[in-house]
């Protein structure tokens, strides 16, 4: 009888090893399919960065310094493109660098820096939301009263503004289980993608637990 235990106890641990490691092998390949598509967003986005600030460059070129409101709003904006280019190139490494070879606990360190890097660039690229508004005023409609700037465009700006910082103030990892916050992030594949990656080597954690 103790024979036939022992080749079952052999029996059972091998099943479950087996189990293991085919529960982790699926849920590897499908967090390296999130990061796959969230790194092409990435460099999508880079890309689209890049172009998009040539572009600015080129209006600020054109613009010649004529409106100083103009070269100031876009120059800012383009500010804030340069920022988010950089952002994205740290996290298309970042990406890059996640080892699954390496412990899990390693790789989702990795993923949680990547989702509070997101939340925080997310947050800081709404300040530029006010320039937005003020980039086609010129000295001309500021100095001579016009009521249509200090009725209509001024207050749009100063409600932009005060849009953009709270917002940037709301919008932070401390926040983020907040119902309004969660979803706004969602909205993008890239906090979600992330995310997902996350919660699939989680599993294989807990799998590993509950074998035990």
């Amino acid at each position: 009888m103790k024979g036939i235990w022992s080749a079952y106890d052999k029996k059972l641990e091998r099943s479950l090893k087996l189990n293991l490691r085919i529960f982790e092998e699926l849920q590897t390949v499908k967090a390296k399919s999130k990061l796959s598509s969230l790194l092409s967003i990435k460099v999508a986005g880079v890309i689209t960065g890049i172009l998009w600030n040539l572009f600015l460059g080129v209006l600020i070129y054109g613009n010649h310094f004529r409106n100083m409101y103009f070269t100031v709003s876009v120059s800012i904006i383009m500010a804030f493109g340069i920022i988010a280019i950089a952002t994205y190139i740290k996290h298309v490494v970042l990406i890059s660098q996640i080892d699954y070879s390496e412990s899990i606990t390693n790789a989702q360190h990795r993923l949680a820096e990547l989702q509070l890097s997101t939340i925080r660039v997310t947050g800081f690229l709404w300040l530029q939301l006010p320039f937005y508004t003020t980039f086609f005023w010129s000295n001309e409609w500021v100095t001579k009263g016009d009521s249509g700037f200090w009725l209509i465009a001024f207050p749009i700006t100063l409600l932009f503004t005060a849009l953009a910082i709270w917002l940037y103030r709301n919008i932070s990892p401390k926040n983020i289980d907040k119902k309004w916050v969660n979803k706004l992030m969602m909205i993008g594949m890239e906090y979600k993608y992330a995310q997902s990656a996350s919660e699939l080597l989680g599993e294989i954690e807990e799998f590993k637990r509950d074998e035990a």
